[in-house]
């Protein structure tokens, strides 16, 4: 992940965008703004997905991700996504029921076992 969030700073510098290299809060309006470009492409890849075009969707993933960096170089929060990433996994991971079995929801959905543990996100975040 860090050879992409690279590339998204080079990006950032290129084209002017704010970015921080300490946690802070985003003002509203840029939050709205960083809100309604990914609601963009998650709608490209509902859409794309819909019609089996492939190259579209992985375009429509990567753009998410693309957007979803940038939003955490702007909440100065790119150089803990990896930890963050770690972290989150490894709280995913204790949803397992207590046979190591996912329970799902009935939409598909993993719902959180007995063993749940959330993740500790903010001895990263100000550390």
């Amino acid at each position: 992940m860090e050879k992409q969030i690279k590339q998204v700073l080079e990006f950032y510098d290129a084209f002017g965008h704010p970015k921080s290299d300490s946690p802070k809060y985003l003002e509203t309006h840029r939050l709205i703004m960083r809100h309604n470009i990914l609601n963009e492409e998650v709608v490209e890849l509902l859409n794309a997905g819909v019609k089996g075009d492939l190259a579209n969707v992985g375009d429509a993933i990567i753009d998410c991700m693309y957007i979803l960096i940038g939003t955490a170089i702007e909440f100065g929060l790119s150089d803990k996504l990896t930890a963050m990433f770690d972290e989150v996994h490894k709280s995913n991971m204790s949803k397992l029921g207590e046979d190591g079995k996912p329970i799902y929801r009935e939409d598909g959905k993993v719902m959180k076992g007995p063993n749940y543990k959330e993740p500790n996100l903010i001895d990263i975040v100000y550390d």
